[in-house]
């Protein structure tokens, strides 16, 4: 009502629009004393599942289901993995630490509806999970890209061939890899499977998935999800291909906390051809290119982060691993990676030099690159930080972070 617009006005597709767009910030600011909040419609006794966001970006912000509300997350992920090619003789391994955020439970209810069996991998150790995954015999894994390439790593350390699996597909959620080319190059070479991606969020649901024919852009399950795309500067939308904006997706079925126009922050642009599928959804060119809120500004320019990780996945002599260190004033950019194992420290300097003249040459800005030995920097089982932002008082120390 504050913003002009009454509820009673949303009667076709086109009044959507109409209606304010919201964002994390905005759900946080309807956080009272209650557990959920002002924006719960529903009675708190009608609530079936808790869950909460990942607390990537922000605080994390509780989120309620009722059985309505789960029952439609369950079949978004059904769809997605059945357009994968995810069938009932399958057995699929949820390789995610089970807690709060919904994604893993999404995929386990997903596999559920379709019939296929879960090996539900929390609280296995990267050794255990791949001894299970061959035991087992496999076929799937549902997993972050980050944590793809920490299997990798734990089979490196364990003398596991990965392609002696019987791994056959792997699906990637959680942030953005799969469908960066030389990421997806890398997995698939080293896994000998295919790799897939799909994109969600705990407040809309899994709204987003690339499908069997991997045409290297991404659906939208415009079935269940309304999907908008607005400029980065303003809420004019945007209609035609190749200019990258917002996402705004609408949930069609959400009860509990309703989901109209939620501003994901995930940056796309709408791809100008269909699927050789034969799929009627819209799709994004290329999938999530990034995050808005990642979107490095220094210099005057504005940079995605995948564009760099682009780069580095692509020189032999370094890790996948690596550190984007800015400060708010522009003044210090640099980039942290590791040398992979057997790299002479004696060549560090020619492959950061060859790092910093590629990573210009893509964005135009002079980073610093320091070389660091394999294994220095933090790993995680979920989803990487890779952008971190630092105090002006810390120019020239970022070692030390």
């Amino acid at each position: 009502m504050e913003k002009g617009f009454d509820p009673s006005q949303l009667k076709t597709i086109e009044d959507i629009s109409r209606v304010p767009i919201i964002d994390k910030t905005f759900i946080s600011s309807t956080l009272d004393d209650t557990v959920y909040g002002s924006m719960l419609a529903v009675d708190e006794d009608d609530v079936f599942f808790y869950h909460q966001t990942s607390g990537t970006t922000s605080t994390p912000v509780c989120q309620p289901d009722t059985v309505t509300d789960w029952t439609f997350n369950g079949e978004g992920w059904a769809e997605l993995m059945w357009e994968i090619g995810i069938r009932p003789h399958d057995r699929v391994m949820v390789a995610f630490n089970y807690n709060l955020f919904i994604g893993f439970w999404g995929a386990h209810y997903g596999c559920e509806r379709i019939g296929a069996e879960v090996v539900a991998g929390g609280g296995l150790t990267s050794e255990q999970k791949l001894l299970k995954i061959r035991d087992l015999g496999v076929t799937a894994l549902a997993l972050t890209p980050t944590y793809a390439f920490r299997l990798i790593e734990a089979a490196e350390k364990n003398d596991i061939d990965l392609k002696s699996l019987k791994v056959r597909k792997i699906i990637c959620a959680g942030e953005p890899g799969a469908l960066i080319p030389s990421v997806k190059q890398k997995l698939e070479e080293t896994w000998g499977c295919d790799v897939y991606d799909h994109i969600g969020a705990t407040e809309v649901g899994p709204w987003g998935f690339e499908c069997s024919a991997k045409c290297g852009s991404m659906h939208i399950n415009e079935s269940m999800f309304y999907p908008e795309l607005i400029k980065m500067d303003s809420e004019e939308l945007i209609t035609e291909p190749n200019e990258y904006g917002r996402v705004v997706i609408t949930t069609f079925d959400r009860k509990a906390r309703p989901c109209i126009r939620f501003n994901t922050n995930d940056i796309a642009c709408w791809a100008e051809e269909k699927c050789s599928c034969g799929s009627i959804y819209r799709m994004f060119k290329g999938g999530i290119q990034g995050r808005g809120d990642h979107i490095i500004k220094a210099r005057g320019t504005f940079v995605n982060p995948v564009v760099i990780e682009n780069v580095i996945v692509k020189e032999p002599c370094v890790d996948r691993e690596h550190r984007i260190l800015v400060n708010p004033s522009g003044n210090m950019l640099m980039i942290q990676v590791e040398a992979l194992p057997g790299v002479d420290k004696k060549d560090y300097e020619v492959i950061a030099a060859r790092l910093k003249k590629n990573i210009f040459n893509c964005t135009f800005l002079n980073f610093k690159i320091e070389m660091l030995p394999y294994g220095t920097l933090e790993r995680s089982e979920a989803k990487s930080k890779k952008v971190i932002i630092v105090n002006d008082g810390l120019v020239g120390k970022a070692k030390s972070l």
